[in-house]
């Protein structure tokens, strides 16, 4: 006589949660809106003042637009940009180990490339430009290509661009993808090759460790030593390479790397999944479309600052002028 009890009822049982693979992200509409901000607004910020300029692009061109989308498509920006998870020091360490041989490595790369493009190709894109000045003046680019770039870049593209790719794709594609459009954001066909050789390498850091800090460090190492080397270029044209320099650099960074990238298959055995860095702030909305509403208040007042700093620096030009 109690088989119907139940029959009429079952609106009362607890409702199941959504599924916890929601669609992907676009990797590719990413890439283009931060491309529209560094033509856009980060190249003329720049052109009004070369440090705060580099400084406004890297807070608000590649460090400020991942955390801000990743908010608004109801993902925690922490686990998504690869922030989180905290690796061991060794691991920190070893990645900043993979940055001195990247730097022989890529330099090798570059000697190569410049060696091989046109003259005229090599000096429109020399970067050793940026550091001639004073002395302020090169410890500032410095300071801001080696410590703030590093951190800003990588959560932009071993952050948010891996971690969107890989909903998508498998590691190998996201991490060649997302290498092929670092390379393409820096708009320099001279160092493109060994752009993408570095974002490759540390897209697979990135992945490993499932965090970027180790890639951070790797990346800091490497343009530290960049912004030492165009220093102490003091803007000789000329000081080029050859082919068989660039080759000799980089059979010394790769063999210095082999090690190293062994050493860091040992400490890093099991990638974590990518789906265990989809954790959606609301867990009963099974949505990961951006939606303009869900960004905090905060977040819509730091964009709102970024403009307003970028009308002063164009202000402060004006008056220069």
């Amino acid at each position: 006589m109690f088989r119907n009890v139940d029959i009429g009822h079952n609106e009362l049982a607890p409702p199941e949660a959504p599924p916890l693979t929601p669609g992907g992200k676009s990797g590719l509409s990413f890439f283009l809106l931060l491309l529209l901000l560094y033509v856009g607004l980060g190249a003329t910020a720049q052109s009004f003042h070369p440090i705060l300029g580099l400084l406004w692009t890297e807070i608000f061109v590649f460090l400020l637009p991942p955390a801000l989308l990743a908010a608004g498509s109801n993902l925690r920006p922490g686990p998504f940009l690869l922030l989180a998870r905290r690796p061991p020091r060794r691991q920190v360490l070893l990645g900043a180990a993979c940055g001195l041989a990247l730097f022989f490595a890529a330099a090798g790369i570059m000697s190569v490339t410049s060696a091989l493009l046109p003259r005229e190709w090599v000096h429109t894109f020399d970067v050793t430009r940026l550091f001639e000045g004073s002395r302020p003046h090169q410890l500032g680019m410095a300071l801001v290509a080696a410590v703030l770039a590093p951190l800003a870049e990588e959560i932009a593209f071993r952050g948010y661009l891996l971690s969107a790719l890989r909903t998508r794709f498998p590691p190998g594609v996201a991490i060649a993808a997302s290498a092929l459009l670092f390379a393409s954001i820096h708009l320099d066909p001279v160092r493109f090759p060994a752009v993408l050789f570095l974002g490759v390498f540390l897209g697979w850091l990135a992945w490993r460790s499932g965090s970027i800090w180790p890639a951070v460090a790797a990346h800091a190492v490497n343009n530290g030593l960049g912004a030492l080397v165009a220093s102490l270029a003091g803007g000789d044209r000329e000081a080029g390479g050859s082919v068989a320099a660039g080759l000799a650099a980089m059979a010394i960074g790769l063999a210095a790397l082999s090690p190293l990238a062994l050493a860091w298959i040992r400490a890093t055995p099991a990638p974590p999944e990518g789906s265990a860095d989809l954790v959606r702030t609301d867990p009963g909305d099974p949505s990961i479309r951006f939606r303009l509403r869900l960004v905090p208040p905060g977040w819509r007042a730091l964009a709102a600052l970024g403009l307003l700093l970028f009308s002063a620096l164009g202000l402060l030009q004006a008056l220069r002028g």
